[in-house]
Protein backbone atom coordinates (compact mmCIF):
# COMPACT_ATOMS: atom_id res chain seq x y z
CA UNK A 1 0.00 0.00 0.00
CA UNK A 2 1.17 3.36 -1.05
CA UNK A 3 1.34 6.68 0.92
CA UNK A 4 -1.27 8.09 -0.71
CA UNK A 5 -3.81 4.93 -0.36
CA UNK A 6 -3.09 4.84 3.83
CA UNK A 7 -3.78 8.79 3.92
CA UNK A 8 -7.18 8.03 2.15
CA UNK A 9 -7.92 4.89 4.08
CA UNK A 10 -6.81 6.89 7.66
CA UNK A 11 -9.12 9.42 6.68
CA UNK A 12 -12.00 6.90 5.56
CA UNK A 13 -11.96 5.48 8.57
CA UNK A 14 -11.78 8.69 10.74
CA UNK A 15 -15.38 9.87 9.02
CA UNK A 16 -16.84 6.30 9.31
CA UNK A 17 -16.04 6.55 13.12
CA UNK A 18 -17.09 9.95 12.95
CA UNK A 19 -20.39 9.41 11.84
CA UNK A 20 -21.28 6.24 14.19
CA UNK A 21 -20.99 8.54 16.88
CA UNK A 22 -22.62 11.03 15.98
CA UNK A 23 -25.53 8.58 14.94
CA UNK A 24 -25.14 7.08 18.70
CA UNK A 25 -26.02 10.57 19.83
CA UNK A 26 -28.63 11.73 17.36
CA UNK A 27 -30.54 8.34 18.38
CA UNK A 28 -30.60 9.16 22.17
CA UNK A 29 -31.22 13.02 21.36
CA UNK A 30 -33.92 11.67 19.39
CA UNK A 31 -35.64 9.41 22.22
CA UNK A 32 -35.18 11.34 25.14
CA UNK A 33 -37.41 14.54 22.54
CA UNK A 34 -40.11 11.56 21.90
CA UNK A 35 -40.69 10.80 25.90
CA UNK A 36 -40.59 14.52 26.20
CA UNK A 37 -43.33 14.92 23.98
CA UNK A 38 -44.98 12.38 25.37
CA UNK A 39 -45.20 14.37 28.75
CA UNK A 40 -42.43 11.76 30.08
CA UNK A 41 -39.87 13.48 31.72
CA UNK A 42 -38.43 10.90 34.19
CA UNK A 43 -38.74 7.07 35.30
CA UNK A 44 -39.41 5.43 38.42
CA UNK A 45 -38.15 2.25 39.34
CA UNK A 46 -40.02 -0.92 40.85
CA UNK A 47 -38.52 -3.20 42.88
CA UNK A 48 -41.05 -6.56 41.60
CA UNK A 49 -41.25 -10.29 43.41
CA UNK A 50 -39.68 -10.02 46.78
CA UNK A 51 -37.03 -7.51 45.03
CA UNK A 52 -35.49 -9.90 42.14
CA UNK A 53 -36.02 -7.35 39.24
CA UNK A 54 -36.60 -4.16 38.88
CA UNK A 55 -38.77 -1.87 36.22
CA UNK A 56 -38.37 2.02 35.53
CA UNK A 57 -41.95 3.60 34.55
CA UNK A 58 -42.92 6.87 33.87
CA UNK A 59 -43.02 8.35 37.08
CA UNK A 60 -46.16 10.52 35.83
CA UNK A 61 -47.69 7.01 36.00
CA UNK A 62 -50.42 6.11 38.09
CA UNK A 63 -49.23 2.68 39.61
CA UNK A 64 -50.69 -0.28 41.90
CA UNK A 65 -48.55 -2.82 43.16
CA UNK A 66 -50.24 -6.00 44.15
CA UNK A 67 -47.95 -8.75 45.72
CA UNK A 68 -49.40 -12.47 45.59
CA UNK A 69 -48.45 -15.61 46.92
CA UNK A 70 -50.26 -17.43 44.67
CA UNK A 71 -49.24 -20.61 42.71
CA UNK A 72 -49.39 -19.24 38.90
CA UNK A 73 -48.96 -15.26 39.53
CA UNK A 74 -46.48 -14.47 42.04
CA UNK A 75 -46.78 -10.87 41.42
CA UNK A 76 -48.59 -8.24 39.36
CA UNK A 77 -48.29 -4.13 38.77
CA UNK A 78 -50.88 -2.62 37.28
CA UNK A 79 -50.38 1.13 35.03
CA UNK A 80 -51.66 4.01 33.59
CA UNK A 81 -50.61 7.00 32.39
CA UNK A 82 -52.22 10.41 33.70
CA UNK A 83 -54.46 10.69 30.33
CA UNK A 84 -55.55 6.84 30.08
CA UNK A 85 -54.25 6.44 26.84
CA UNK A 86 -51.24 4.05 28.28
CA UNK A 87 -52.83 1.12 30.59
CA UNK A 88 -51.13 -2.38 31.12
CA UNK A 89 -49.85 -4.57 33.60
CA UNK A 90 -46.68 -6.36 34.93
CA UNK A 91 -47.21 -10.04 36.05
CA UNK A 92 -44.57 -12.41 37.43
CA UNK A 93 -45.77 -15.95 36.19
CA UNK A 94 -44.47 -19.51 37.73
CA UNK A 95 -43.93 -21.71 34.54
CA UNK A 96 -41.20 -23.70 33.22
CA UNK A 97 -43.56 -23.60 29.68
CA UNK A 98 -41.74 -23.16 26.55
CA UNK A 99 -41.81 -18.92 26.42
CA UNK A 100 -43.35 -19.00 22.77
CA UNK A 101 -45.98 -22.39 23.99
CA UNK A 102 -46.57 -20.23 26.63
CA UNK A 103 -47.47 -16.91 24.99
CA UNK A 104 -49.23 -18.97 22.56
CA UNK A 105 -51.51 -20.23 25.11
CA UNK A 106 -51.70 -17.01 27.06
CA UNK A 107 -53.12 -15.25 24.05
CA UNK A 108 -55.45 -18.18 22.98
CA UNK A 109 -56.87 -17.99 26.85
CA UNK A 110 -57.85 -14.60 27.15
CA UNK A 111 -61.54 -13.09 27.67
CA UNK A 112 -61.77 -10.44 25.14
CA UNK A 113 -62.29 -11.28 20.90
CA UNK A 114 -58.81 -10.24 19.74
CA UNK A 115 -57.69 -10.29 15.52
CA UNK A 116 -54.49 -9.41 13.21
CA UNK A 117 -52.77 -11.27 16.01
CA UNK A 118 -48.71 -11.73 15.32
CA UNK A 119 -46.49 -13.43 17.37
CA UNK A 120 -42.99 -13.07 16.83
CA UNK A 121 -39.69 -12.87 19.03
CA UNK A 122 -37.67 -9.91 20.01
CA UNK A 123 -34.61 -8.52 21.01
CA UNK A 124 -33.60 -5.38 22.57
CA UNK A 125 -30.56 -3.29 24.19
CA UNK A 126 -30.93 -5.72 27.68
CA UNK A 127 -33.73 -8.43 26.81
CA UNK A 128 -35.25 -10.88 24.73
CA UNK A 129 -38.32 -13.03 24.32
CA UNK A 130 -41.79 -13.05 22.36
CA UNK A 131 -43.75 -10.11 21.11
CA UNK A 132 -47.74 -10.55 20.85
CA UNK A 133 -48.97 -7.94 19.01
CA UNK A 134 -52.89 -7.78 18.69
CA UNK A 135 -55.75 -5.21 18.65
CA UNK A 136 -58.98 -5.88 20.90
CA UNK A 137 -62.57 -3.70 20.85
CA UNK A 138 -65.06 -3.10 23.90
CA UNK A 139 -68.57 -2.44 23.65
CA UNK A 140 -68.18 1.69 24.38
CA UNK A 141 -66.37 1.96 21.08
CA UNK A 142 -62.99 1.60 22.33
CA UNK A 143 -59.99 -0.01 20.25
CA UNK A 144 -57.04 -0.98 21.82
CA UNK A 145 -53.65 -2.12 20.03
CA UNK A 146 -52.34 -4.64 22.93
CA UNK A 147 -48.61 -5.46 22.78
CA UNK A 148 -48.14 -8.31 25.19
CA UNK A 149 -43.77 -8.43 26.24
CA UNK A 150 -42.63 -11.91 27.21
CA UNK A 151 -39.28 -12.41 29.23
CA UNK A 152 -37.96 -15.49 30.39
CA UNK A 153 -35.06 -14.17 33.08
CA UNK A 154 -35.03 -17.28 35.37
CA UNK A 155 -36.12 -20.94 35.06
CA UNK A 156 -39.68 -21.29 36.49
CA UNK A 157 -40.20 -17.88 36.05
CA UNK A 158 -41.81 -15.81 32.92
CA UNK A 159 -42.37 -12.12 33.18
CA UNK A 160 -45.29 -10.98 31.20
CA UNK A 161 -45.33 -6.98 30.31
CA UNK A 162 -49.04 -5.74 28.77
CA UNK A 163 -49.35 -2.87 27.57
CA UNK A 164 -52.96 -1.75 25.99
CA UNK A 165 -53.17 1.54 23.67
CA UNK A 166 -55.65 3.09 22.30
CA UNK A 167 -55.95 3.15 19.18
CA UNK A 168 -56.89 6.64 18.73
CA UNK A 169 -54.00 7.31 20.11
CA UNK A 170 -51.59 5.14 19.15
CA UNK A 171 -48.39 5.84 16.66
CA UNK A 172 -45.02 4.75 15.44
CA UNK A 173 -43.27 6.15 18.06
CA UNK A 174 -45.05 4.62 21.12
CA UNK A 175 -42.96 1.88 20.16
CA UNK A 176 -39.68 4.27 22.15
CA UNK A 177 -41.94 4.49 24.94
CA UNK A 178 -42.48 1.00 25.14
CA UNK A 179 -38.91 -0.27 24.59
CA UNK A 180 -37.53 1.50 27.22
CA UNK A 181 -39.46 0.41 29.56
CA UNK A 182 -38.52 -3.20 28.39
CA UNK A 183 -35.24 -2.13 27.73
CA UNK A 184 -35.29 -1.56 31.91
CA UNK A 185 -36.16 -4.30 33.29
CA UNK A 186 -33.67 -6.37 35.15
CA UNK A 187 -32.77 -9.19 37.23
CA UNK A 188 -31.41 -7.85 40.44
CA UNK A 189 -28.34 -9.49 41.58
CA UNK A 190 -27.85 -9.71 45.75
CA UNK A 191 -25.21 -10.95 47.16
CA UNK A 192 -25.15 -12.78 50.65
Amino acid sequence: MNKKQLIVMSILISLMLILAITQGLFKVNFEQLVLMDKGISDFKKYDFDEDKYVISLPSEWIVEETESNGQYVSYKLNFKDKNNKITGLVEVINTKEDLDVFAENDLYNQYLEYFNTQIMPFKNSNNAGVLVKYETSVKNGYDFKNECYYLNLEDGKTIKVLFNIKKKQSREDMNIILNTIISSIKVVWKIT
